[in-house]
This record gives structure tokens, C-alpha cells and sequence, in this order.
């Protein structure tokens, strides 16, 4: 038996995980289809299109309505492809609602009216897809250190060459900018 969330092992006549509690599967069984990935926070009135959209389409999804916004849950195989679908399109989104709602959405200003922890850029992957990720994911420390290196390197030339400083550090900062230029992204 093999836990479908946190994959340890046990005997067969154990049925939930010691670890999470989770119902454990047989060998070969694949764990069931979860909504249990954040799509996005979203004003309530948006958070109703959007479900309702995700219905028509058929995609597993969970709502969860809180105070001020309305979470939407996935499925993880489909988190990525929704947020980047969603951002793309998110003023035709906004401008599907009733009139009374689109101005109260776009009143609420911002990038993505609406849609509150939208993602606030995105980039092509090398299989040639748009990735978006949630802010605070971790995902942009490692996107962001090649251009970190290569400014510091610029600067110590700049500084170098204002102030007339030994071909050692020249060659530092040169250093320093070519490792960073050469840091994937």
C-alpha cells in the first residue's frame, strides 16, 4: 500500500497514511483527481463567472467563499494552464460580466481588477509555453539572480572606472557580469 500524497509505504492491512492520514492505495492504483491547488483569490462577482465557466468546461474545481474575496481550487495538473490562460485573457474575463459588475470590478483598479493575487508577470518555458505563478511561490528568487550578478558587476566597473581602480577589480566586475548574464533564467 503506498500513500497517494506523501508516497511512503506500508503493509496491506494498513489503510490510512501515518503521516497525513490519507486513505492509502494499492499498488498501481492511481490516487484520485483533487481540487486542491489555489487558481487564484477573486471578488465574488468575478469568482461566480469563473465557476461557472469551469462547470461548462467540465474541470474539477472547489470554492471556497471567504469574508472579503472567493478562493478557487484545481486540480494541480491544471493550475498552471488556467492561471496563464487567465491572465491572458483577463480583460475579456472582466468584460463578459453584467455592465453594473464590470464597472464595479474595474473600480477596484489594478493590473487585474478583480482577481487578487494575479500574477504579476509571466514568461515562455522552453517547451514554449506562457508560465504564470503565484506570488510568493519561490519561483522568482532563481529567475531574478543572473540580473542581480550582472548589475553588481556592472557596478563594481562603473566604479572601477571612475575611480581609476587596478585591472584586478576591472576584471572582477567584468567577471561579474558575464556570470550573470550567463545564469539561466
Amino acid at each position: 500500500m503506498r500513500c497517494p500524497r506523501c508516497l511512503d509505504e506500508y503493509e496491506p492491512s494498513v489503510a490510512t497514511c501515518a503521516s497525513c492520514g490519507e486513505t492509502l492505495l494499492p499498488p498501481g492504483v492511481a490516487p484520485p483527481r483533487r481540487a486542491d491547488a489555489l487558481l487564484g483569490r477573486f471578488h465574488p462577482v468575478v469568482a461566480e463567472r469563473l465557476r461557472r465557466t469551469l462547470e461548462h468546461r467540465g474541470v474539477l474545481h472547489r470554492v471556497v467563499t471567504r469574508d472579503d474575496d472567493v478562493e478557487i481550487h484545481v486540480d494541480r495538473d491544471q493550475q498552471a494552464d488556467l492561471r496563464a490562460e487567465l491572465a491572458l485573457t483577463w480583460a475579456q474575463v472582466v468584460h463578459a460580466l453584467p455592465a453594473d459588475d464590470v464597472v464595479t470590478v474595474l473600480g477596484l483598479g489594478g493590473a487585474s481588477p478583480g482577481w487578487y493575487d494575479a500574477p504579476q508577470g509571466g514568461w515562455v518555458d522552453r517547451a514554449g509555453r506562457f508560465v504564470v505563478e503565484a506570488e510568493g511561490d519561490g519561483t522568482d528568487g532563481p529567475r531574478m539572480a543572473g540580473p542581480a550578478v550582472a548589475a553588481a558587476g556592472a557596478v563594481v566597473l562603473l566604479l572601477a572606472w571612475y575611480a581609476g581602480a587596478s585591472a584586478g577589480v576591472i576584471v572582477a566586475g567584468g567577471a561579474l557580469l558575464l556570470v550573470g548574464l550567463l545564469i539561466p533564467r
